[in-house]
This record gives C-alpha cells, structure tokens and sequence, in this order.
C-alpha cells in the first residue's frame, strides 16, 4: 500500500483518561495513545486504563473519531481489518520516527543492520549511517 505524506500521526505523551461507554452504558476509562490521520479521516489508538478481558496489556483498540458537535467526540470501534492494519501500521512508522535520532533521511531507519551505530532495532532501510 502506499503511504500518503499528508496523513499525520499525533502520539500522546499524556496520561489524559477518556472515558467511553460499552454496550450496557458501562463507563470504561482509556488512555489516548495516538491520534492517526487516515485517508481525512481522524483514529484514535486508546489502552484501557483496567485490565480489559481479550485484550492484552500492551494492545490497544483503535477508534474512528468524528466530531459530534462542537465541545464532543464520538468514538466508533474499528472493524473493518484492512483500516485497522493501516492506522496501526501509520503508528508504528511514526513511533519508529519519534524514536530514531541516527539522522536517516528515509521514513524509518536500518538501526538493526550490522554497520549502524544508532542502537535502535525497529528499522530496516540500507542506508549506511557510519559514514
């Protein structure tokens, strides 16, 4: 697939709790780990804040976002597998982005190929960064 340049990705370094509600209006509180533009629309990576059944503890739910009105957000669950591949896929690029400082210019970097020095292991581009 290709990636479009104008779609963003906004990781969240709060600690900021949403709290939405499940199909018997139980309040469950999530924290909002990413914020991903996807082909103009807006998705939100969000963590239960409690231990969620199904769900492990480092995996997070992936919510389609519109506004509602003008102060609320509705969040809908994500279905359909090859939207929830690709928004989670635009977070990873852009957690590789956050974390690499080796200078490569490609949209993630080669950190666990041998000549790197970056010591950074979640890329794979060829780039030679001990030039």
């Amino acid at each position: 697939m290709a990636e479009n340049k104008d779609q963003e990705v906004e990781l969240i370094d709060e600690d900021e709790v949403i709290t939405l509600y499940d199909d018997e209006n139980n309040p469950v509180d999530f924290y909002e780990v990413a914020c991903v533009e996807y082909q103009g629309e807006f998705y939100a990576l969000m963590q239960p804040v409690e231990p969620m059944e199904g769900l492990d503890e480092d995996e997070a739910l992936i919510f389609k976002v519109r506004e509602q009105d003008e102060d609320t957000d509705a969040f809908e669950p994500v279905t359909d597998e090859s939207i929830l591949e690709a928004v989670f896929n635009e977070y990873l690029n852009a957690v590789a982005d956050a974390e690499c400082d080796c200078g490569c210019e490609h949209d993630h970097c080669c950190c666990d190929d041998d000549h790197c020095d970056c010591e950074h292991d979640h890329c794979d581009c060829e780039h030679d960064h001990k030039d």
